[in-house]
């Protein structure tokens, strides 16, 4: 009978461990941050809205942007590329940061995890990409810029 108790009471122990070892922490983690930017189009002489980009902070701390085109912009069976430019002071030329790849111009929304420098093929952290003056996001079709915004 003793011995049946001892059993009991190591059964009801090792259930309440395990009870215990499989809760979750309740707690969410820090809220991850994002920026929102605006998207122009300038081919008509002035300053269109033509859109939003957002840079989204990933859990490694990487960067991710999501391109949203306004409709009016959108162009059916076009591949847009999407890259990430600066212009270098000395000379005036536009130098590639990262390249984002091409988009859908009918559908002109991407989500692009990680952005990647075009220089070295590494991850942009969130916070690297975040605290860049003077850089610019530009959709191409072509030689055209469709639409362009300022990371500021």
């Amino acid at each position: 009978m003793q011995l049946k108790w001892k059993w009991m009471n190591l059964v009801c122990l090792l259930g309440i461990v395990l009870l215990f070892s499989s809760c979750k922490k309740d707690d969410a983690g820090p809220a991850l941050q994002n920026e929102t930017y605006p998207l122009v189009n300038l081919s008509s002489g002035s300053s269109q809205a033509a859109g939003t980009f957002r840079i989204l902070e990933q859990s490694n701390g990487n960067a991710a942007v999501e391109i949203n085109l306004d409709q009016a912009f959108r162009i059916n069976g076009a591949r847009l590329n999407a890259v990430i430019v600066t212009t270098e002071e000395t000379s005036g030329s536009e130098l590639v940061y990262a390249n984002l790849g091409q988009i859908d111009g009918g559908s002109a929304r991407v989500l692009i995890n990680p952005v990647m420098q075009l220089s070295n093929n590494r991850a942009i952290s969130y916070d690297d990409l975040t605290s860049r003056t003077g850089y610019t996001l530009k959709l191409l079709n072509g030689a055209n810029v469709q639409a362009s915004g300022q990371i500021q």
